[in-house]
């Protein structure tokens, strides 16, 4: 039936059409065309193949809306005469006859085709009428007003281009004439389709009629190369019948669906192979087909096309639910069929599916395969363990002779299908072997299971693989193979309880304790047991039986059995009574809000186990930190001492294998969002996929093994013994007496119940402070403090933990330059000097405190950092603290000169932002009166000094040149107070002291330097040279007389001809002159070039060469060495020759005269000059 071909009609000369019938066959489906279809439908490329019949009377459609695939759909006639007599005698009655025949029986598709060979050209013309050609007369006698139904074949038999051409034509015309044919006849096929399908309601309407014809338009498509068009025409079908079936599930049941709902007798299965499924065919055509039938030959036909189209993981896809609505439609329909034949025809029709799709499938498409398959797999296993429930092959199970009837009655009504394929065991082979022992069975079974399973893992469904983990676990409970139960027991727990399945989880955990019991397990037995009991998901009496079988199972135990606690207690607030802290001694009361699920009550003893962590600073012996000056209370330090118990935890790898899951943090999820404006698209990306797409059924932290139940160390620990939880909230106080002090970090709750133990850890943070602080100290401000003036400090002492007695003693010693005093107080003065005090304390209460105000005074002259000790009694080492005092302001100063007359400038500059007054300045000369010094200052001046705003004094020094020392002391005083009026009144003002001492202030030479225009020229001009004039006088006598001078001019105004340094001989009561010939290089008021002075020291032996000699004091003979040698003990540069060096004046030294003196330069002259004739013009 896949066979079917277009069916084309030939007559005429048979010898001619027998010559061409074989090219023609090859040629015309190797060239695609478009088939354009009637009522719009979107047109299609098909490769045209026919099938050429001899014509015939009987060949020709008797009922033409009933059928087109057995009916032709195009005529040809061919002949090759040539000679218009023959034509006329026999040919034209022949066309003739053939044509009359297509009328009468109402055909158009037809063809006339004249085949021209090379001998038809040499016969006569003749000459009396222009067209006497045999085409000419075929064309005038049939096909007058239809040109295109005939067509002339030039020489079809030689290779040349005119024939290759014609022939090729001739090939379209026919491919394009064929389908038109097709066309006209697939629609009043498709009409009359259309009208049996709306006569559906009629009586009498028959659904195998109506399939037959539709399926053969189906059929059509499939001929033509359309199989999606085609498996339409099945989908349309199979949708119609489903629709019926509903209808008569509902009372509206047509009078042909009886045919369908006799009694099945056979249930083989679906059968795809084409040669067994066309069998059944006739059977649905003569309206004897079972439901079953039919529905197997109509998924085969949709099956056969997908398969054409390369799609047969389609197959797969559409095999489940077809499987599921014939077995639904059995059950609407109320189809008599014996036990267990449903399962059977299901288990052959999955085989026989997945076989199909084997043989189609590969590598490259597994994952597709895999995806639909597997439900395949799945379900055969479903059946087959009904068909072993049914049959009696379950392993706790034996089988009866009904059951034994019954599997030879399924075996018998398979039929006699072909299950067997080159060797290879068919469906029915294996449903045969698995219903034909257990051992068979169970080998299918557990072969089928695992197929599943694995399938469902690689895929990602784990659900689906954990469901048949738990059948599994069932079927070997049966088997008594009971440690693979518990492992698929385990697995299904694990996903049931990470997915909060909290039925599905008990309903495992009931599982689980049957099968801990039969293996004798009293140890697991009693974990899965407080599971169940404490389930609040569940009745109350299978709460309440396992609750009985709890405690009965726990007096059988041996050794103590630790369980984790969190789904049987929970633990919702915990509250410390401690108002202002907890003393190092008194006892601790922790009241627990403990919630039992369990359905009784129970006695039982709890305790809290607790992590101890020392102070920041605090010795293992519980010493004081040298750095703790405050206690913390509970309440305020709850949160910070659970940072540090969690790093506790952490430093210890121990430690933290043993955090529950929840204490674990998972990665959180970072996402960036990306926004294109070109495109208007956005786009997000995960920034952590790794972590957070991590696989979770594997995470060893998310489901706890109760083996995993660590007890941690209860030596110090909250208790109370004999507590009764009652069903619900309990409130429970526990008590413990620290031993240490520190931080109590509430850790690990264990409740002891006969021989178990239930922990569970503290995961909302809670600790409190056991707190013993001896008396602290400190000292206020400790920096910013002002030297030279009254600071206020305040000394602050912390009673502790447990007081301060009244009558304790403290002493206070300050450095040297530190002055103290301690203001009213409540407490009392015993002893007070400039640099100790001694005071006596009155009674503190614990946790309180009392300030001490102290004034402290720093000398400006001393140094800045200055240090307080303070001697306690409750203290073995003294309290030391280091201030810093930084001076409101400093002094600075400056000796100016003009001539032999002295200045000295002081200068006050502020360091604070504070505003300090300065009167009375004063400078005294110390060690000699031959000296005085002339103030110039404004009398009684009040001036102001600050970080913004300096201050300076000046003094004129008299001098007197035969008494003048070569060094001389100087003393400033001024007077300094705060400008703010509360210290003006309480504070007095205080003197400030500064020394000065002058060496190398005397005028030993002037320097005068002025610049000259060249001889003859009146202006100094910027391009000009000029004259500089430089005299060197000596004003006081001095052995220095051998002077280096240097020109520094700036560059950008002069330029020094010549050499700018030289060295003078300065004699006494002489004038000294150098000239230098400089250029100016611009013009204006420009300073004179500076001329400066430096002492020249000739050679000078080096005083390592002097030391030498002096220390070998050797014979000549002895100390002699060759001239251009040195001797090994000797530097080579010991006997390089003496160098001359320079040296600078001191301030004040040299008086330069001609400072800030300026000359007056012409611009360089624009114009030029000209020589004519001996005249010059300028």
């Amino acid at each position: 039936m896949s066979n079917h071909k277009p069916i084309v009609t030939y007559c005429g000369d048979e010898a001619l059409f027998s010559a061409l019938s074989a090219g023609l066959t090859c040629a015309l489906p190797k060239e695609e065309v478009e088939w354009r279809r009637s009522y719009g439908r979107v047109p299609k490329t098909v490769n045209l193949d026919v099938i050429f019949i001899k014509f015939s009377v009987e060949c020709l459609p008797k009922h033409p809306n009933l059928s087109v695939l057995d009916q032709p759909v195009f005529h040809i006639f061919w002949t090759d005469c040539s000679d218009i007599d023959i034509y006329r005698a026999t040919t034209k009655d022949e066309i003739s006859n053939w044509h009359t025949t297509l009328r009468n029986n109402g055909i158009i598709d037809w063809l006339i085709v004249v085949v021209l060979n090379s001998d038809s050209k040499r016969g006569k013309k003749s000459n009396i009428l222009p067209r006497t050609s045999v085409v000419d007369k075929v064309k005038g006698d049939f096909c007058s007003k239809q040109n295109d139904r005939c067509f002339v074949l030039h020489e079809p038999f030689r290779s040349d281009v005119k024939s290759a051409e014609s022939w090729q034509t001739f090939l379209q015309r026919l491919r394009h004439l064929i389908l038109q044919g097709l066309n006209r006849n697939l629609s009043h096929f498709e009409e009359n389709m259309r009208s049996q399908r709306e006569k559906r309601t009629e009586p009498g309407w028959s659904f195998c009629n109506y399939f037959m014809l539709q399926e053969e338009l189906a059929m059509v498509f499939e001929m033509m190369g359309q199989f999606e068009d085609a498996l339409v025409q099945y989908d349309e079908l199979d949708a119609l019948f489903t629709q019926y079936v509903v209808n008569c599930s509902a009372g509206d049941m047509a009078d042909w669906m009886v045919s369908f709902m006799r009694p099945c007798v056979c249930w083989d299965g679906l059968t795809l192979s084409p040669d067994l499924r066309y069998a059944k065919r006739e059977n649905i055509q003569q309206a004897q087909s079972h439901l079953l039938d039919f529905r197997n030959y109509l998924f085969a036909c949709q099956v056969a096309l997908i398969l054409k189209l390369q799609r047969p993981w389609e197959v797969a896809q559409r095999s489940l639910p077809f499987m599921h609505n014939c077995v639904n439609e059995l059950c609407l329909l109320e189809i008599a069929m014996p036990r267990g034949s449903v399962s059977c025809w299901v288990f052959l029709s999955c085989l026989e599916v997945l076989d199909t799709c084997e043989n189609y499938s590969n590598l490259v498409e597994f994952e597709t395969y895999s995806l639909h398959t597997v439900s395949l797999w799945n379900y055969a296993r479903i059946k087959l363990h009904e068909l072993g429930e049914l049959c009696g092959l379950m392993p706790d199970t034996e089988s009866t002779s009904d059951q034994l009837h019954m599997v030879v009655d399924l075996l018998a009504g398979m039929g006699q299908t072909q299950s067997g394929n080159s060797g290879k065991p068919g469906p029915m082979d294996k449903l045969r072997e698995a219903l034909s022992s257990k051992e068979s069975f169970k080998k299918h079974y557990l072969e089928l299971s695992e197929l599943a399973m694995g399938t469902f893992k690689h895929l990602g469904r784990l659900r689906n693989a954990r469901l048949i983990g738990i059948e599994l676990a069932a079927f070997f409970m049966k088997l008594g193979e009971l440690y693979m139960a518990e492992n698929y027991l385990l697995e299904a727990l694990k996903m049931y309880k990470n997915e909060g399945w909290d039925l599905l989880a008990t309903t495992t955990y009931i599982s689980l304790a049957e099968c801990h019991k039969k293996q004798k397990n009293t140890f697991k037995y009693v974990k899965a047991c407080t599971h169940v009991t404490s389930s609040c998901v569940i009745d109350g009496d299978t709460r309440n039986h396992y609750f009985d079988e709890l405690i009965s199972a726990a007096q059988l135990l041996d050794k103590t059995v630790r369980i984790r606690a969190e789904h049987i207690f929970a633990l919702s607030k915990m509250d410390v009574t401690a108002a202002n802290g907890i003393i190092l001694g008194d006892e601790v009361t922790v009241d627990f809000c403990i919630i039992s699920r369990l359905p009784s009550d129970v006695m039982c003893n709890i305790a809290c186990s607790l992590l101890h962590t020392a102070f920041e600073g605090q010795s293992d012996d519980g010493e004081r930190p040298s750095s703790r000056t405050t206690s913390r209370s509970a309440s305020q330090s709850s949160m910070g001492s659970m940072g540090s118990f969690m790093d506790s935890l952490s430093l210890s790898n121990s430690r933290s294998k043993m955090l529950p899951g929840n204490l674990i943090r998972k990665p959180k999820l970072r996402i960036q969002e990306t926004i294109d404006e070109a495109t208007g698209t956005a786009y997000v990306v995960c920034r952590n996929a790794s972590a957070v797409l991590e696989r979770m059924d594997s995470h060893p932290s998310l489901i706890q093994k109760d083996t995993d139940a660590t007890k941690e160390d209860f030596v110090c620990c909250l208790q109370a013994a004999a507590i009764v939880l009652h069903p619900g909230s309990n409130l429970v106080p526990l008590k413990v007496k620290p031993e240490a002090k520190g931080n109590y970090a509430l850790k690990q709750v264990c409740i002891e119940i006969s021989s178990m133990e239930f922990l569970q850890w503290v995961t909302v943070p809670k600790c409190f402070d056991v707190i013993c602080d001896e008396p602290s100290v400190s000292l206020t401000p400790d920096a910013g403090l002002l030297a030279g003036i009254v600071q206020n400090v305040e000394l602050r002492i912390d009673s502790g933990s447990h007081g301060l007695v009244e009558g304790l003693v403290i002493k206070m010693v300050v450095s040297t330059g530190l002055s103290v005093q301690m203001k009213t107080s409540a407490a009392t003065m015993l002893a007070e000097t400039e640099d100790s005090l001694r005071v006596q304390l009155p009674a503190v209460s614990p946790g309180g405190s009392i300030v001490l105000p102290l004034d402290i005074v720093a000398a400006l002259d001393s140094h800045r950092k200055h240090k307080i000790m303070l001697f306690c009694a409750w203290s073995s080492a003294p309290y030391e603290f280091l201030l810093s005092l930084r001076s409101p302001f400093t002094i600075s100063h400056s000796l100016h000169t003009a001539g032999q007359q002295k200045f000295l400038q002081v200068l006050l500059h502020g360091e604070c932002a504070e505003s300090f007054s300065v009167v009375q300045p004063q400078l005294y000369v110390l060690d000699t009166d031959a000296i005085t010094v002339t103030s110039i200052n404004i009398p009684d001046q009040i001036g102001v000094i600050n970080k913004e705003q300096n201050i300076s004094f000046m003094w004129k020094l008299n001098l007197d040149p035969q008494q003048d020392p070569d060094v001389l002391p100087l003393q400033f005083t001024v007077i300094y107070k705060r400008l703010k009026e509360e210290e003006e009144v309480v504070r007095p003002s205080r003197k400030c002291t500064y020394s000065v001492s002058l060496a190398n202030y005397k005028t030993l030479y002037s320097v005068t330097s002025h610049v000259e225009p060249a001889s003859g020229v009146t202006f100094c001009r910027a391009g000009h040279m000029c004259r500089l004039h430089v005299q060197i006088a000596m004003m006081f006598t001095t052995t220095d007389v051998s002077l280096m001078y240097e020109v520094i001019a700036d560059q950008p105004m002069w330029a020094v001809c010549g050499r700018t340094a030289g060295i003078i001989m300065v004699k006494e009561d002489s004038v000294n002159q150098v000239s230098l010939d400089v250029m100016p290089l611009v013009g204006g008021y420009l300073p004179v070039p500076e001329v400066k002075l430096s002492k020249y020291i000739r050679e000078e032996r080096r005083d390592s060469e002097t030391e030498n000699s002096e220390q070998h004091d050797l014979p000549p003979a002895q100390s002699s060495t060759p001239r251009g040698a040195f001797s090994g003990k000797q530097s080579p540069a010991h006997c390089l020759p003496p160098v001359p060096r320079q040296e600078s004046f001191s301030k004040g030294q040299v008086y330069n005269k001609s400072q800030a003196m300026q000359v007056h330069v012409l611009p360089a002259s624009n114009t030029s000059s000209l020589e004519l004739g001996g005249h010059v013009v300028v």
